[in-house]
């Protein structure tokens, strides 16, 4: 019989309780990070001990606190088919496009696939944006990604560990500005800092950095920061590897591209 995780006095399900489930990434003290960014607070102390690489259903109030948890046997879903990760290769680097002009960054951002599920994940929405549009126009993205830092996530009881979306290069006159297309948060392709003011409230900038372990390591000196990676990469998991094994992902399968859809997506 599996043993339930339970917290004391919240035994009994809050009227907003929420389910998360999935493959636990980190935890940091009191703050589960779950693989498809979703955070949830262990503020009471629990029967049955959490650990990273977990596949985990957790029950949550409106506060994200734990209400109960159970381990899982398997995956509550597919797992993605990720590609292999292959040795760099500098005299093949990775170029985005550059777009000719903002209004070819709007009509790009007005043609995103706007049938997204409401509780659906910003990897899957951002992979499939960015495929789309590739196999549409032959227009090659980059990736943009904001990791809240624990101390950030916790002074303002933040539901997310990351985020991510398309970003473009775009000319505007004789400037190249790089504008982030976030369909379901914004309403017009955005400078990156405007983007990330949306979520960290203190608009304090993110720091850039290209390691993952930047982030991971130093989790309270900044409230966030920002890792740009090619269009190839979906989840953390994959720069972290890229980290450590000095391997990059140079293309995207298309059953891939088909499990993104079907998690993010409405027919």
């Amino acid at each position: 019989m599996k043993k339930l995780l339970v917290l004391g006095p919240l035994l009994t399900v809050a009227a907003h309780a929420e389910v998360i489930q999935g493959r636990i990434q980190a935890i940091h003290g009191n703050l589960v990070k779950m693989e498809n960014g979703r955070v949830a607070f262990l503020d009471q102390s629990p029967e049955t001990t959490l650990a990273k690489d977990d596949v985990v259903r957790i029950t949550i109030d409106d506060r994200s606190s734990v209400i109960s948890a159970r381990k899982l046997l398997t995956p509550p879903g597919p797992l993605p088919a990720l590609n292999a990760l292959q040795p760099e290769d500098p005299t093949a680097p990775f170029v985005p496009t550059t777009i000719e002009s903002p209004g070819t960054a709007q009509a790009i951002f007005d043609r995103s696939n706007a049938r997204y599920k409401r509780t659906s994940e910003c990897s899957d929405r951002a992979h499939v944006w960015a495929h789309d549009e590739f196999r549409a126009t032959g227009t090659k993205s980059l990736k943009v990604f904001v990791f809240f830092t624990a101390g950030y996530i916790n002074s303002v009881r933040f539901k997310w560990w990351f985020h991510v979306a398309p970003l473009y290069k775009v000319r505007d006159r004789q400037e190249i500005r790089e504008l982030v297309m976030d369909y379901r948060y914004t309403d017009r392709p955005m400078s990156v800092k405007d983007w990330t003011d949306g979520f960290v409230f203190s608009r304090r900038a993110c720091k850039v950095t290209s390691k993952f372990s930047d982030y991971d390591v130093n989790p309270q000196t900044e409230d966030c920061y920002l890792i740009f990676e090619n269009m190839h990469y979906r989840l953390p998991a994959e720069l972290q590897e890229r980290e450590l094994t000095g391997l990059q992902k140079l293309s995207t399968s298309d059953l891939e591209v088909r499990q993104s859809r079907r998690l993010a997506f409405d027919p």
